[in-house]
């Protein structure tokens, strides 16, 4: 899949911040954010090359985000957050000959609830969807997903990928959804449930590592590795996943 090369990933880490907390419509322009989000509905428009890192501790977000692609741009949307409840809609719209790679990561402390709508409309748009969650405490996820395409269009590629580590004793849920209606596009889901493998905290037992520390450990692991950040932004999504 061709995304952001390196060198226009590497240009666009010199980030500026925006908060948002009145508009609920953005543009941008080839430029790279650190975005904060403290509306219940927000529009971003996306023309030209985009990185966006949305770093956040939320105890309650009720969030319903659109994001319109146009044609020959490109977008890299990096999400942690820390949630308590949610009820959060996110809907991705490409039209021509655009590229967006999406990753997720979240850590639910309560019931969280999660659609994520990805619409295609028209030819040549690659797409990577990749959606990490753990649940502890209280928390459970709540995940539909939904693939829309067009009829007639053509050259389409898209991957979407969603994992849930269970860390509690809850019960999460994830429901795919692929609607295509054209023969000349590529669309693959792939959809995980799971605990930690035993093996991987025997491993780390025998290196000496408590079962809270082998915890910690693989979950920021988990969480930091669905997302293609710098390891300022690293350290302070390691902040908030309170890992060692």
């Amino acid at each position: 899949m061709k995304f952001l090369g390196k060198r226009h990933k590497k240009e666009l880490r010199k980030m500026n911040r925006i908060i948002v907390d009145k508009e609920n419509n953005i543009d941008l322009k080839d430029n790279a954010v650190e975005l904060t989000i403290n509306v219940k509905e927000l529009t971003i428009n996306i023309k030209g090359r985009v990185l966006i890192n949305e770093i956040n501790k939320i105890d309650e977000e009720e969030l319903k985000l659109t994001i319109n692609v146009e044609p020959n741009s490109s977008l890299i949307y990096n999400r942690f957050m820390v949630h308590n409840k949610t009820n959060n809609s996110i809907t991705l719209n490409q039209s021509y000959k655009s590229n967006v790679v999406f990753n997720y990561s979240m850590i639910a402390e309560d019931r969280c609830n999660l659609i994520f709508n990805s619409n295609l409309t028209g030819n040549d748009n690659e797409t990577e969807i990749k959606i990490k969650s753990v649940t502890e405490k209280n928390g459970s996820c709540h995940i539909t997903s939904t693939a829309n395409t067009k009829p007639k269009i053509e050259n389409n590629n898209l991957i979407e990928s969603i994992k849930i580590l269970v860390l509690n004793n809850e019960e999460s849920v994830c429901i795919p959804n692929l609607l295509v209606a054209s023969n000349e596009i590529e669309v693959n889901h792939a959809c995980t449930i799971s605990s930690i493998d035993s093996d991987y905290l025997f491993y780390l037992n025998s290196r000496g590592l408590s079962i809270e520390s082998a915890t910690k450990l693989i979950k920021k692991g988990y969480l930091l590795s669905n997302l293609d950040t710098n390891e300022e932004t690293n350290k302070q999504i390691e902040e908030l996943i309170g890992g060692e």
